[in-house]
């Protein structure tokens, strides 16, 4: 790419960094958590429209995309695609160049707390130089540079010689059926970058995931009983320990793989976590627990003064690329069976261990695929950073990578964080500097054509 171009295509991003930051700030201001995509997508599919791109706004064929063996049963608080669709801009390249895509999620999870709140979490609000809202940074700021870097493009009345394809889909907070539901209806690339936050470093890989029940016996008795009776919630926390102990083993057995290395975090990374305090800390904390296995919701007993006919544990586990998260779910079960051998009740009355909900592959793009060294080319000329290359936790990543065949990245998220706590935020500069990054690598990976 010419240097002249460079600079014309950073000036127009210049020019335009209030309206880029307005975008954001809308997208903040349109509510859209898991199964509330409605509106924002309304707005997105109307702004890809009026930039001329080709328009395709579809729901999800639940009959279609459910037999695909990675679909995520619906639940509850989700019950139905119907309204919520997904909204995919393309950028018709003139031929003979590489083709794209950008891919960012519109949902969020929920507000639990805005008393707890010092912005108003939907209001878009700009204080020292932080824009603060619910999904700001995860992943609203991303959304917001893929689709501000197109225009940016288009403005400079510059023509591709490769397709740009914008994808922005629903429910990645809930398991990802509608990055899946793109994959399933054909889009794929030369290569992807998925715009989750990820601050000045790139996301080559996601750990797999599964969600776990496990459903432990006791017998219901009055409270006076309960000396020489099961207790399903003590025979449950018997349990708790074993997954504990499962997930030590864990930690230790992953450091012989290849990709572990991508997880481990350094002290300059704190910077780009999304979540947690910026607490040098939580870098220990974290290192402790690459492939994190554990208990996050107990259900057991129905009255103070009755020990419980059942409880109810229900957790996550997780895997690194090279592992494949179905045999690790059946170690995980066959562990807990065995430990249940060394107690007298649940060796006779085991418990029912079941997978449900969420539950992800896990996925790795090759780290010497040319999209990196593009990102890493634009990332240093812009703010003088050489990313590293870093794995991460579940998410759309590998739809693009095993389900679209597209090697993809993670960049062009921003920094910020508190990303689905209280008061998350996004740092504005760094809003305009992965606008630019973005725009730079489009353009050299899909070609200028002239």
């Amino acid at each position: 790419m010419e240097k002249d171009v460079r600079k014309k295509i950073i000036e127009i991003i210049e020019s335009k960094r209030e309206h880029i930051i307005k975008f954001a700030q809308k997208l903040v201001q349109i509510p859209s958590v898991t199964g509330e995509e409605n509106e924002i997508q309304k707005y997105i599919a109307n702004k890809l429209q009026s930039m001329g791109l080709e328009l395709d706004v579809f729901e999800i064929d639940v009959e279609k995309l459910s037999k695909h063996p990675f679909f995520v049963p619906l639940e509850d608080y989700r019950k139905s695609y119907k309204d919520r669709p997904n909204v995919v801009g393309t950028l018709r390249g003139k031929g003979g160049g590489r083709s794209l895509i950008l891919m960012g999620h519109v949902d969020t999870v929920p507000v639990e707390s805005r008393s707890s709140w010092s912005h108003d979490p939907f209001g878009g609000d700009i204080d020292n130089g932080k824009l603060y809202g619910r999904g700001a940074l995860d992943q609203k700021g991303g959304v917001a540079a893929q689709i501000m870097a197109v225009e940016s493009i288009i403005d400079a009345g510059l023509s591709l010689k490769g397709d740009v394809i914008i994808e922005n889909t629903i429910e990645e907070e809930a398991g990802g059926n509608g990055a899946l539901a793109c994959a399933v209806k054909g889009y794929r690339a030369d290569a992807g970058i998925y715009t989750e936050p990820s601050g000045y470093t790139i996301g080559i890989s996601n750990r797999g995931a599964q969600f776990f029940r496990i459903t432990v016996p006791g017998i219901a008795t009055g409270i006076e009983a309960k000396w020489g009776t099961p207790n399903a919630i003590e025979k449950a926390f018997y349990l708790y320990r074993a997954i504990d102990d499962f997930s030590l083993m864990r930690q230790v057995e992953v450091m012989k793989l290849p990709s572990y290395r991508y997880y481990v975090l350094e002290k300059d990374d704190l910077n780009y976590l999304p979540f947690g305090p910026k607490d040098e800390r939580v870098i220990d904390i974290l290192n402790q627990n690459i492939v994190p296995t554990g208990v996050c919701k107990i259900n057991g007993g129905v009255w103070p003064s009755s020990t419980p006919e059942q409880c109810i544990l229900e957790g996550s586990l997780e895997c690194l690329p090279e592992e494949d998260i179905r045999e690790v779910r059946e170690r995980f079960r066959s562990y807990l069976l065995q430990a249940c051998k060394m107690d007298e009740w649940l060796r006779n009355n085991p418990p029912n261990i079941e997978w449900f909900g969420l539950w992800f592959e896990s996925c790795i793009t090759d780290v010497n695929h040319p999209i990196i060294n593009l990102i890493q080319k634009y990332c240093r000329e812009i703010v003088k950073v050489m990313p590293k290359l870093k794995g991460g936790g579940g998410s759309d990543l590998r739809c693009l990578v095993k389900y679209a065949n597209t090697p993809t990245v993670i960049f062009g998220g921003g920094c910020g964080g508190n990303a689905h706590g209280v008061d998350e935020y996004l740092e504005i500069e760094s809003l305009i500097n992965s606008t630019k990054i973005l725009a730079l690598t489009i353009l050299s990976w899909c070609g200028e054509y002239s």
